[in-house]
């Protein structure tokens, strides 16, 4: 191993720039699998802090009988709409201990009525505003922040707060019995539908960057096979020959492990600033275990040795100083497109009316279907790589019989004869292609289904700053006190009704977008249902009935001022009221996390993008390298340095484009099929925005080709090839 070492040393320099872009290839692919790794960890984790009040409402947890044990009267609080702050929701625990033997929770004691603990999110929002008062919402008196281990994060809203018997008792309130609090906050077994969710995600992310470490291992092997010669010139055996190539591989692997984990160490600070459900991680959160790094250490190395070695196996290095690669190259056969006609006929089967109707009645109570369209969409992106040299070759035999131009014709001969490596250096951006294809039209309708969602929802024709109140508790003279508010610029009386509201037509255009009919009065009483869709035109009647209650419309100066009028009706009207925000109402109810879902996918997409990219780049010049030997015989023979950029251009670009066109079409019919499956409500639409991320994805990659394509005067001019 010694002497394997001080000729790797010897002739290592020589390489260095090949070995630097290995191990900047591996650098990335650390990063990111450490960086997912990470991510995931800190969400099961999450979920972990969050235990203790799921188990709250468990009967075969916290709900067991125990002798002598008074238990707390528990309830997950969602009386009213008053547990807010702007737009997102305060999650409440209401308690109250039935004795004195009542169990506690570690570090946070049961809260006697009228007493609360809030979160760390939560306790910054009511010092960084005093005048709103939100802590009396909750009770008279905050005794505490609930403990970081019961938090899912540093800007989680939650409130546990005391509640009296009464209350506990109330047919408004469903309380449950605890009679122990678990404090095991350990990382819950997610099943095999999360791990698959993870397989497929980490699938689609990391292979291009195995397809680049392989790539960048093999860039170059013409020029070692020349330098192992002349290695066996001199007198090393085979095996030192091997130990270098093994010595190679696993110091630029060593290189970038360890570069990646210092990217990674980094890169912790800003992961822990990702909102993931409109909240951050505990930077704790962020972390990989020693056995999770050990592991991904020691594939990564395993992996770089397996690609060197497969890069290599067929160099024959002869001790008369002739190196040449004694492979043969076997053209691709049919069954190659086996696995992707089996993943394609997983989403044919359920493109059919049977097909469909099985996912439908078994989609429900069983994981079975899901994973069965992830296996398909597995055995899709894996076809589509195996399938690619097929079909390449494929097509530039139709391109060769057509056409009558010389370098049109060399390059296709060439793709027909070395399809698998021509496709090779194309795959990536394949693979990306589909991936981003599939996703960008399983997620397209989403925008459209939530612009729906507000053009459904009576509530968005609320005017901005206009604020709807309902409760059934007001304190007297509450409409006195209401327009005393200094942030109130005007209220309007609305009369609740057997099936709808009703509002004067005078107050109608003051407080909503819609209009009485022409020819009503103003003293005309106009029928509003917020439940029902939107309508511009309402119809009206004369008087309201006596039994009618009231509500109320009030005009807000800025609906900064929203938290101010819900404690007001808080402490006013009860924390069963409504306080409905005509300003939030138009915005589409979107969970964060799917927002945030898209946001890390388009990253991931962008970023496979360009490793796949740069995956092109560098085995294009990879292959220019290999075949120095047959660039400088055309050019000797008369062939110009720009016929032949023409014929390598062609090479490149008859694959790329053809094969990546199919892929993303597939992914496209893919992303429909499955979107159709698992929702009857969200449809799929082809955006501006993905035929621009397509489109400019394939120029980008030509740009690219196009930019290394100067390298062939260098290569095969006479001073760089006067000792062939």
């Amino acid at each position: 191993m010694s002497i394997g070492w001080l000729l790797f040393r010897k002739s290592g320099k020589r390489s260095i720039g090949r070995l630097v872009l290995t191990a900047s290839a591996v650098a990335l692919g650390v990063l990111m699998i450490l960086a997912f790794t990470a991510v995931v960890n800190a969400l099961d984790t999450r979920s972990a802090h969050s235990n203790w009040r799921l188990d709250i409402f468990d009967e075969n947890i916290s709900g067991k009988i125990i002798d002598g044990v008074n238990p707390v009267e528990v309830a997950l609080d969602t009386r009213g709409n008053l547990n807010k702050w702007r737009n997102n929701n305060i999650t409440t625990v209401s308690m109250f201990k039935t004795g004195n033997n009542s169990p506690q929770i570690i570090g946070m004691p049961i809260p006697s009525v009228g007493e609360y603990y809030v979160s760390k999110g939560l306790d910054k929002i009511i010092k960084d505003n005093p005048d709103i008062s939100i802590g009396s919402r909750f009770g008279s008196e905050q005794i505490g922040i609930i403990p970081d281990n019961l938090l899912s994060s540093p800007d989680s809203l939650e409130v546990v707060r005391g509640m009296s018997q009464q209350e506990a008792s109330s047919a408004t309130i469903h309380t449950f019995k605890a009679y122990r609090f678990n404090d095991n906050t350990s990382i819950r077994d997610h099943g095999i539908f999360i791990l698959m969710i993870l397989i497929f995600g980490a699938t689609i992310l990391l292979f291009p960057i195995v397809m680049f470490v392989s790539i960048a291992t093999q860039l170059g092997s013409a020029q070692r096979e020349k330098r192992y010669a002349a290695m066996r010139l001199v007198g090393a055996t085979r095996s030192q020959i091997t130990h270098i190539m093994a010595i190679e591989s696993f110091v630029s692997a060593v290189a970038g492990v360890i570069l990646g984990s210092v990217a990674y160490l980094i890169a912790r600070v800003p992961l822990a600033q990702i909102r993931f459900d409109n909240e951050r991680f505990w930077p704790n959160d962020i972390n990989v275990s020693i056995k999770q790094y050990c592991l991904i250490v020691i594939i990564t190395i395993a992996l770089c040795l397996i690609a060197n070695w497969w890069g290599m196996r067929h160099v024959q290095t002869s001790p008369l100083g002739i190196a040449r690669t004694q492979r043969i190259i076997k053209n691709s056969h049919f069954w190659s497109i086996i696995p992707l006609l089996l993943g394609l006929s997983v989403f044919v089967f359920v493109s059919t009316p049977v097909g469909n109707k099985w996912f439908a009645d078994n989609s429900s109570d069983s994981m079975m279907p899901l994973l069965i369209l992830m296996v398909g969409i597995l055995f899709v992106m894996f076809g589509l790589i195996l399938a690619g040299s097929w079909l390449t070759s494929k097509i530039a035999k139709l391109f060769a019989k057509k056409t009558q131009r010389a370098p049109i014709l060399l390059a296709t001969k060439r793709i027909a004869g070395y399809s698998k490596q021509v496709f090779r250096s194309v795959s990536g951006v394949v693979l990306a292609l589909f991936a981003g294809s599939f996703y960008l039209t399983a997620v397209s309708g989403i925008d459209s289904f939530y612009a729906q969602s507000v053009s459904n929802n009576g509530y968005s024709q609320l005017k901005s700053d206009v604020a709807l109140i309902s409760s059934s508790d007001y304190s007297a003279n509450f409409n006195k006190k209401l327009n005393s508010q200094s942030y109130v610029e005007s209220s309007a009386i609305i009369y609740e009704l057997a099936d709808n509201r009703a509002i004067r037509c005078d107050d109608l255009e003051t407080y909503t977008d819609k209009i009485c009919p022409v020819g009503s009065k103003p003293t005309d009483f106009a029928q509003i249902n917020f439940d029902s869709s939107v309508v511009k035109n309402v119809s009206t009647i004369d008087s309201i009935p006596v039994s009618a209650t009231e509500d109320y419309f009030v005009k807000l100066n800025t609906n900064d001022n929203i938290e101010k009028l819900r404690t007001f009706v808080a402490n006013e009207a009860g924390i069963s009221s409504y306080v409905i925000s005509g300003t939030y109402a138009h915005i589409a109810i979107v969970s964060p996390e799917i927002r945030e879902l898209s946001s890390l996918a388009y990253a991931g997409i962008g970023v496979t993008l360009f490793v796949a990219i740069a995956s092109l780049v560098v085995s294009t010049i990879g292959g220019l390298f290999e075949r120095q030997r047959s660039f400088m015989t055309l050019r000797l023979s008369g062939m110009t340095v720009r016929q032949m950029k023409l014929v390598v251009f062609i090479e490149s670009i008859i694959p790329l484009f053809l094969v990546s066109i199919l892929a993303a079409g597939i992914g496209v019919w893919v992303g429909i099929v499955f979107i159709s499956v698992l929702s009857t409500s969200l449809g799929t639409m082809l955006s501006p925005f993905y035929f621009a991320i397509v489109i400019g994805s394939l120029i980008i990659a030509s740009i690219c080709i196009y930019s290394i394509l100067p390298i062939l005067k260098r290569i095969t001019s006479l001073e760089e090839n006067r000792t062939e």
